[in-house]
């Protein structure tokens, strides 16, 4: 009877285990695209300053830039880092220490990765928790940039969606390892010039 009830409860915690990463996946992929729209605003920022730079050599009406396109591309590059790196950490492509994956057994590997991602769920809660105070007390004193005057609670807030982000893909990894499923989904990545 007892064993059957444990398997059940073993059942019950890979179910919740596959839905909380099912979600984590969806919010990851949601902001990967966020982070893609910030890359190409990035490009786009750059392009622009790059070409005013060039037009006001010749004609020394214009402008030579945009006037926030170093602050502005700070913002945006940020933002797209912490918006991504969910997704990345799903697909399996951020930086980790592969040699000691690949010698060890499988229980091995299993194990560390276990470690790590307690470890990297405990430090990127703490870290999003830290950002949304920080936030929070920004927008109160209603601080801003002193470039552009935007309010500085608005890239800040973009900067702790994305580690919330990557705090929740942490957790959900550490469940899928807790219930034995499968930490890596490479068919989520991109595909990079190095594949």
């Amino acid at each position: 009877m007892s064993t059957l009830t444990e398997s059940e409860d073993i059942r019950g915690f890979s179910r919740f285990a596959a839905a909380l990463q099912g979600a984590a996946d969806v919010v990851s992929i949601a902001a990967a695209w966020l982070a893609g729209l910030c890359i190409a605003s990035l490009t786009i920022l750059v392009l622009t300053d790059t070409l005013l730079a060039f037009i006001s050599r010749h004609f020394p009406t214009i402008p030579s830039g945009t006037g926030v396109g170093w602050e502005y591309s700070a913002y945006l590059m940020g933002a797209a880092f912490l918006l991504g790196a969910g997704l990345t950490l799903r697909a399996g492509l951020q930086l980790r220490v592969e040699v000691l994956l690949s010698v060890g057994k499988h229980r091995l590997a299993r194990t560390l990765e276990l470690f790590a991602s307690a470890l990297g769920s405990g430090v990127t809660v703490f870290l999003t928790v830290g950002m949304a105070q920080f936030t929070m007390r920004t927008y109160g004193y209603g601080e801003v940039s002193q470039d552009s005057y935007t309010p500085l609670w608005i890239p800040q807030l973009v900067l702790t969606i994305g580690l919330a982000v990557l705090a929740f893909q942490m957790i959900a990894r550490l469940m899928t390892g807790i219930a034995s499923g499968t930490l890596n989904k490479p068919e989520l990545g991109v595909i990079s010039s190095i594949d």
